[in-house]
């Protein structure tokens, strides 16, 4: 019996150039996850990317039927506005096909009603945590040669019964190293799974279908590593857990440990973690085990948007842990949402005042970043089904599964689009200046580094325009406001052209 797994078509958009994934880091290794379950299953298994790929429909169909699989289970990642040349993959595939057409991640879980309608020729869904439902799949198919209905499988018009969570996660397969992860010498790794966070705007507990962390020993996690690193040549460790440092001193022992067993093979390593976990003990002793960068999650410089998105921390807490990460020499890595969609013109300040007090927006591609991530809406998330109700859900017929929205105050509706339209601007350019390969700085040019300009121009007109954009919004006067944004743009233009 053989499955082949199946990464659907999801190449970026002008659109989505900067928002925030559409999927934790942990969707990274789901399908090498899938591939080594099937083949400890005793399955035969092939692996099709054609995430970043143009390839039409027909030619995807084909290719997938070559493998002559069994099973097709497409790790369905979101699709960015590429949904209908799946659903036209899937029905080439149903056409001409006997096999059974799956889907399993994150987008399936959320969505699996709704997926299953969109793309009729599905025959079922992995929803939630898959490795546990996919071992007992295989073992039923081979002997009923059909999908039947188990805990953790969604089929259309059957009542979806949900699969209890891996209790062990040292249990788990060690995950195949394949696709787009190949082409990076850093190793993603997960020494947990899910987070104690309930954080609205957040997927990761709707998936798992509960607010609580697992963690792996520290042994099962050495013997992936060792048989993971015996694969190809790795430069550097990255920890995709949410939370990589939990709660408490047997957690912190844990990590300690964790960061030992990074230093015997002498890889410098990267995590995620929240402001709330960090001491500055433990971050000495992560640091000289080759700790290089932490990604903390602040979200917001406002208090008050802290506590309406259920971040249960305080702008106190994220000073202390910038300090603390800046005080142990790693690099410092920051996720924030600018524009929730209840944000007021005053909070917008607010946020720009915090991250400028913390010297955050000194560097024109932090600053670009910092300055214009708005809140990603997918179905089946709680913000979803709010702004469903409350009237302000924005669908457009080809983004079947993600929206926008109509923001509270529509003067930081204003503010957010001209942003989007100022970085959109500014990624395009850099990346095709990168590609141009000139010098920087007047110095020699070398391959894919960005030619001469001046970075603090850069950055000084990123600011000045989110702060003349808030000004032109709050006197609301439209004509002034599209001459302010002209005016940014052109700017930007001159000196990045």
């Amino acid at each position: 019996m053989k499955i082949v797994i199946v990464e659907n078509p999801r190449p970026l958009t002008v659109e989505h150039y900067n928002d925030v994934a559409n999927a934790p880091l942990s969707a990274s290794l789901n399908s090498g996850y899938a591939l080594a379950v099937a083949r400890r299953a005793g399955w035969d298994t092939a692996y099709l990317d054609f995430s970043s790929g143009s390839d039409d429909a027909a030619a995807i169909a084909a290719r997938i039927r070559s493998e002559a699989a069994d099973i097709v289970l497409f790790h369905w990642v979101y699709s960015w506005g590429h949904e209908e040349r799946v659903r036209t993959v899937l029905e080439l595939l149903r056409r001409e096909n006997a096999a059974s057409l799956g889907a399993f991640g994150l987008f399936p879980t959320l969505s699996r009603n709704r997926l299953l309608q969109f793309a009729p020729q599905l025959d079922f869904i992995l929803a939630g945590e898959f490795e546990g439902t996919l071992a007992e799949l295989l073992t039923l198919f081979v002997a009923r040669r059909s999908i039947t209905a188990q805990p953790g499988v969604a089929l259309r018009d059957e009542k979806f019964v949900p699969r209890r969570l891996i209790a062990d996660l040292s249990r788990l397969p060690v995950p195949d190293d394949v696709g787009a992860n190949c082409d990076y010498p850093t190793l993603n790794i997960a020494a947990s799974r899910g987070c104690y966070g309930t954080c609205s705007f957040c997927f990761i507990h709707r998936y798992y279908g509960c607010s609580s962390r697992r963690t792996r020993d520290v042994v099962s996690l050495e013997r992936e590593l060792e048989t993971r690193l015996s694969r190809r040549d790795i430069k550097s460790l990255y920890f995709i857990d949410p939370t990589f440092i939990g709660q408490g001193d047997k957690e912190r022992e844990r990590v300690g440990a964790i960061g030992l067993m990074a230093a015997r093979v002498g890889l410098p390593f990267g995590f995620e973690t929240r402001v709330d976990s960090l001491d500055e003990r433990l971050m000495t002793t992560l640091t000289g085990n080759g700790a290089t960068s932490v990604f903390l999650g602040i979200e917001s410089g406002s208090g008050s948007v802290l506590e309406r998105i259920g971040k249960r921390i305080s702008t106190e807490q994220i000073r202390r842990g910038v300090r603390i990460v800046r005080e142990s020499g790693m690099r410092l890595n920051i996720g924030f949402i600018m524009f929730e969609p209840d944000t007021t013109l005053d909070e917008l300040k607010e946020n720009f005042s915090f991250l400028d007090g913390l010297g955050l927006l000194t560097d024109h591609d932090l600053t670009a970043n910092l300055l214009y991530h708005n809140q990603i809406v997918l179905h089946g998330s709680a913000a979803w089904q709010r702004f469903e109700q409350e009237g302000r859900l924005l669908v457009e017929g080809h983004l079947p599964f993600e929206a926008g929205y109509r923001f509270r105050d529509e003067r930081v509706g204003l503010v957010c689009k001209a942003m989007g339209r100022l970085t959109s601007e500014y990624f395009t350019r850099m990346a095709a200046i990168r590609r141009d390969g000139s010098g920087i700085g007047g110095g020699p040019a070398n391959p894919g580094t960005p030619k001469l300009f001046s970075r603090e121009e850069v950055n000084i007109i990123l600011k000045e325009a989110f702060m003349a954009f808030c000004s032109a919004a709050e006197n609301r006067l439209p004509q002034q406001f599209a001459v302010v944004e002209n005016s940014c743009i052109v700017q930007l233009r001159s000196i990045l052209a």
